[in-house]
């Protein structure tokens, strides 16, 4: 019988999280027929032997460097042969009914390319993972945080919890939770190999919806990520991994000028922010753009 569903996940000095993620997968009943990848980006801690020790029905694939997140999903697509791929985070919790219910949403929604659930934090928090793909006003309001004093603002980030109501069509989401047709990523060449960690999400759901699919959160199912478990200050390599990215994707698609040009643009909106968190005390938060901007 065909797998109808793969879920690929990187590993990388997350042993201990991986084993958590992995199992919340295997301790359930799932309808779906499914396979788990974990390709281990040259962790070097044990953490192969462990988890194949540990999780025999895992396909493990060990690299011998680190090559991020990107060439470290694009590795098991190159893989696996099922429809579906659920590409995870490793530092997630998948709840129940989650991947039954978001392999019968992809299956009754064929127009759907990429689709996502509402990302919860272990204090059930809300952590937003979508939002507008960062052009115009939502690239404007992202860059001067205006979503701070304009609700419902198109932003690139989408903050506000209305936002994760509703099922529907959203510009990206985040690739800690991302199922997609496997397909149509091959179609449009997979994740873009010159991003490390940060913004190769978007630039997935922007080839995918210019090929004609849509993308959309399904805020009907959750799961549970701890944000930031793989890295460490993860405030400034979020920041700083977000503002090379969008230099990145601009640089790809529409030439090195207008990336310089944002460059620019990002430099000066930065330095307002650095200001502005200074002025209100939030000193830490101005530190590390200080850190963002010397590392753009």
């Amino acid at each position: 019988m065909k797998t109808d569903l793969s879920l690929s996940i990187i590993n990388y000095k997350t042993r201990q999280l991986t084993q958590k993620c992995l199992e919340s997968i295997f301790n359930k009943k799932w309808k779906v027929d499914y396979e788990v990848w974990v390709l281990d980006n040259a962790s070097n801690d044990g953490s192969v032997e462990y988890l194949k020790n540990k999780f025999p029905q895992t396909e493990i694939v060990s690299n011998d460097k680190n090559v991020g997140f990107a060439q470290g999903h694009n590795l098991i697509l190159e893989k696996i042969t099922t429809k579906y791929v659920l590409i995870l985070n490793s530092d997630t919790e998948v709840s129940d009914g989650v991947l039954d219910n978001m392999y019968k949403f992809m299956e009754q929604n064929p127009q759907v390319g990429i689709a996502s659930c509402k990302i919860l934090g272990f204090d059930n928090r809300l952590q937003p993972n979508g939002g507008d793909l960062p052009f115009g006003i939502a690239l404007v309001s992202w860059l001067l945080n205006l979503e701070s004093f304009f609700k419902n603002l198109p932003n690139f980030h989408r903050q506000e919890s209305d936002y994760y109501q509703q099922i529907h069509e959203v510009g990206w989401v985040s690739g800690n939770f991302m199922i997609a047709r496997v397909d149509v990523l091959r179609s449009v060449g997979l994740f873009a190999k010159d991003y490390f960690m940060y913004f190769e999400d978007v630039d997935l759901c922007f080839k995918v919806r210019k090929a004609g699919y849509k993308v959309m959160i399904n805020p009907q199912l959750s799961i549970r990520h701890l944000s930031g478990g793989s890295a460490d200050d993860p405030k400034f390599r979020q920041w700083a991994g977000e503002y090379k990215g969008l230099l990145t994707f601009y640089k790809n698609h529409y030439g090195e000028g207008v990336s310089l040009l944002l460059k620019l643009v990002i430099q000066l909106t930065t330095i307002l922010r650095i200001i502005a968190f200074a002025i209100v005390g939030k000193f830490d938060y101005s530190k590390t753009y200080v850190k963002v901007i010397s590392n753009i």
